[in-house]
């Protein structure tokens, strides 16, 4: 995913204001946004995408779509926001009830991986108009993202006081990070020489053995 803040600290989201008051209404309207304004902005481009289109993609009028948001920065910042949600509430799923931390971050970054082929547009969406977003929100997508890193960070962190794992947590955290989105940066070139699961398989296995785990093959 995109480069992450420079320091660690608790995840800062930013709030979308919202004319409806009803929570449950927006988080329904919100997510159908997401994926509309996903499929928009995929298609058009960030910068050729207009709201009305947004707003007819997700059966909206334009003043309903703006009782659920204020502005077309808001939009990407949903789907930035959702996103990494989407990507941190896989890997919590995979890893509930493993203790070991070896298989821990192999079920973690397993998940990431299939959550990252689902959502490879939008992961590459993120890359490119992290730019296009104000200053608050690119501030609050980073700390998200610092978040994400920080996930694999503290099983790393785990593993290593546990005599699992060798080298440095934080460096390993986001070489892992930047790993797993090369299903979505590098699709050109793996999708002509390896299937899915060649790449997913590939990629835990070369990560474990950097962190000093044997895999199967190497038994």
């Amino acid at each position: 995913m995109i480069a992450r803040a420079a320091a660690r600290g608790p995840s800062k989201r930013r709030a979308i204001a919202t004319v409806v008051q009803d929570k449950d209404l927006v988080a329904q309207r919100h997510d159908e946004i997401f994926r509309a304004a996903s499929r928009v902005f995929i298609s058009r481009g960030y910068h050729a995408a207009t709201v009305r289109a947004i707003a007819r993609e997700a059966h909206l009028s334009l003043g309903g779509l703006y009782a659920y948001i204020r502005t077309k920065e808001d939009i990407l910042y949903l789907v930035f926001d959702r996103l990494t949600t989407t990507l941190r509430d896989a890997m919590r799923r995979a890893i509930e009830g493993i203790d070991d931390p070896a298989e821990r971050i192999r079920a973690a970054i397993h998940a990431d991986l299939k959550t990252t082929e689902a959502y490879q547009d939008e992961i590459l969406l993120m890359y490119q108009e992290t730019k296009s977003l104000d200053r608050a929100s690119r501030r609050a997508v980073l700390s998200r993202e610092a978040d994400y890193v920080g996930f694999f960070e503290e099983i790393l962190r785990d593993g290593y006081a546990r005599g699992v794992f060798k080298g440095d947590p934080r460096l390993a955290a986001d070489a892992i990070a930047y790993l797993c989105s090369i299903i979505a940066l590098r699709r050109w070139s793996l999708k002509s020489r390896l299937s899915p699961d060649e790449v997913r398989e590939g990629l835990v296995a070369f990560i474990l053995r950097g962190l000093g785990v044997p895999v199967e093959d190497d038994r």
